[in-house]
């Protein structure tokens, strides 16, 4: 079953309480370094996150274990990589965990590399069919494998606990018994509707320069003269 906090009724809590529980928040970070505006906005979307993570652990019940997408690190070690790429996320989770929350590898790390390396070839493409249907093979049955390692590991769960699991992807299946909870606050949709347009406004602008390059070719080939 699956809740979305602020979009549809909570649940009663002293039944939520009893049950296992699953609080699911997207892990972003700063895809634009140099850009201060979206930085604002990620502020914004994690401090909404943190404030929703404390609501819920109020009605729903506390955090007890923290897991993150492709972290198969320990927390010594995740915390370093954190703290260069994602300090919002680390904010977010070390609060919790000095107050007594499990800090967890959610993946195994030998198949999570084999995952990075296919889908690496597969993004490259084929020029034999015989490739291509090793590569498949051999994807799906590693995508697979880590989908049980991610139910065995929530699986673990006892009754009355939740996790936290921060995620980068929307593709995951849990336990049916698990009780899920999307964390979703307003500032996402914001958050998401900025990207678009500047991405939109940054093809415009290379299609622009692309046009602007194509003319200046046809005016060089018409004058007979050589561009690097």
């Amino acid at each position: 079953m699956s809740e979305e906090l602020g979009k549809i009724s909570k649940p009663q809590a002293d039944n939520v309480q009893l049950k296992r529980k699953l609080y699911l928040v997207q892990n972003i970070q700063n895809y634009f370094p140099d850009n201060n505006e979206f930085e604002v906005l990620l502020n914004e979307y994690w401090e909404s996150i943190s404030e929703q993570l404390d609501n819920l652990e109020k009605t729903a019940g506390s955090i007890n274990k923290i897991y993150i997408e492709g972290i198969y690190q320990e927390y010594e070690i995740a915390s370093k990589l954190l703290e260069e790429n994602n300090k919002w996320c680390l904010n977010t989770i070390s609060t919790r965990i000095k107050s007594g929350s499990e800090f967890g590898k959610i993946e195994d790390e030998n198949n999570y590399k084999q995952l990075i390396d296919w889908t690496r070839i597969a993004q490259m493409g084929f020029v034999s069919e015989n490739v291509k249907e090793i590569t498949e093979k051999n994807y799906t049955e590693i995508v697979n494998s880590r989908t049980k390692i991610i139910q065995d590991k929530i699986d673990t769960l006892k009754n009355g606990e939740a996790a936290l699991f921060l995620i980068s992807s929307g593709s995951h299946k849990f336990p049916e018994d698990v009780e899920i909870f999307n964390v979703i606050p307003p500032s996402l949709d914001k958050m998401n509707r900025w990207i678009t347009e500047n991405q939109n406004t940054s093809n415009e602008l290379n299609e622009q320069q692309s046009n602007q390059n194509q003319n200046e070719g046809e005016e060089n080939n018409k004058s007979n003269l050589w561009t690097p």
